[in-house]
């Protein structure tokens, strides 16, 4: 498209506002990485835009996950198909936010998880207004943690194995938040739009990340299955993945229901059938704002509390510079590492909070190290 100079500087205007904010919303890198005028700019302001979308998928990934380990840490039989199948999600999300890294180091970025001063403290707002009716809770597996989680995996096409309805049904309007899927179909637009240059330097493989990212196409193969096993615009429906690799949503909606997802064998179609047993779980409450005070807690529990956070913190820390100086050998280290939060993590689940509204638990703060 032709556009007049001042319709490409409010353009400009409108990316450099969006580079410049700390935590700028999904609508706002849908919309300018679709604009039909971006392809207009400057390569470089492009390539910084993308980055930044990158950033933003790698925060809302990473979002995620302390809310799904806290359920399933909370289930007593690890062994328990509930346990195992939130097992899978959680390893599935550490994928997604392994490939997101991965392409956001493609393109010379560097990926932001350790950051004590902005990170993600709980309960919180999922980043770049995503579900803005959402608040994360970190609890123990729960019905309204649950739905909680089918509302970040909704997917956009109509659900029709069974009638669902969302807890955050009136907050499903026609403005309803941009979401993840939307983002990263942005981002594999302009990815071959842009085709901008790519390295396989500063990207790890191996458990965390299927592959490296370092042409277009491989972008669009990994989009592919960050929207297949999660949320996005495809179908991601029984119908379309099998059984054996059930999406996020329908994997978390046969533990809220109650129910597994089978084939009818009268009618050739996926429905709920046979009972799905709910597990036992330590009652773990939801975390305060802010985290627990120290004068309001036993040295027991303030140890645990102490000991996760300064874990969890070098769990990421390492994690972040796998991407960087740190290289394969962090990535290894880092794993090891994770092991070790549910040392403290299910302890402090077994210890009821004195107010009588359930059990402790880890608060995912992360923290200075030395």
């Amino acid at each position: 498209m032709r556009a007049t100079r001042q319709q490409q500087q409010e353009l400009r205007e409108g990316v450099m506002n969006v580079l410049a904010q700390p935590d700028p919303s999904i609508k706002e890198n849908v919309r300018y990485l679709t604009h039909e005028l971006l392809p207009n700019e400057d390569y470089y302001i492009r390539r910084a835009l993308l980055r930044r979308s990158l950033q933003q998928a790698v925060s809302l990934e990473f979002g995620t996950i302390p809310i799904y380990l806290c359920a399933l840490w909370s289930i007593k039989d690890n062994l328990h198909a509930a346990a195992q199948s939130i097992r899978n999600v959680v390893q599935e999300e550490m994928l997604h936010l392994a490939l997101a890294c991965n392409m956001l180091a493609s393109i010379g970025g560097k990926p932001k998880l350790y950051d004590v001063e902005n990170g993600l403290r709980f309960p919180t707002k999922l980043p770049g207004g995503v579900h803005p009716e959402l608040v994360l809770k970190l609890s123990g597996l729960t019905d309204d943690s649950l739905d909680d989680f089918l509302e970040i995996e909704l997917p956009h096409e109509e659900i029709t194995i069974a009638p669902y309805e969302s807890k955050y049904k009136d907050a499903h309007g026609a403005e309803h938040s941009h979401t993840i899927g939307e983002l990263y179909d942005a981002v594999n637009k302009e990815f071959n739009s842009l085709r901008p240059k790519m390295k396989p330097d500063n990207q790890i493989s191996g458990p965390l990340s299927w592959f490296i990212v370092d042409t277009p196409e491989k972008v669009d193969s990994a989009i592919n299955w960050i929207k297949t096993q999660g949320e996005g615009a495809i179908d991601n429906s029984p119908n379309s993945t099998g059984l054996e690799k059930l999406s996020h949503f329908y994997r978390f909606w046969e533990v809220r229901k109650r129910q597994k997802i089978e084939l009818d064998e009268a009618t050739g179609k996926y429905a709920f059938k046979s009972p799905y047993e709910f597990p036992d779980v330590y009652p773990m409450a939801v975390v305060p704002k802010g985290g627990y005070r120290r004068r309001d807690v036993s040295a027991k529990v303030w140890r645990l509390l102490t000991h996760f956070n300064i874990t969890y913190s070098n769990v990421i820390r390492t994690l972040e510079s796998a991407w960087g100086e740190g290289g394969q050998a962090a990535l290894w280290k880092a794993i090891e590492l994770m092991f070790d939060l549910e040392k403290s993590a299910i302890p402090l689940m077994q210890i009821p909070r004195p107010d009588g509204k359930g059990n402790y638990g880890p608060e995912f703060k992360l923290v200075a190290l030395d």
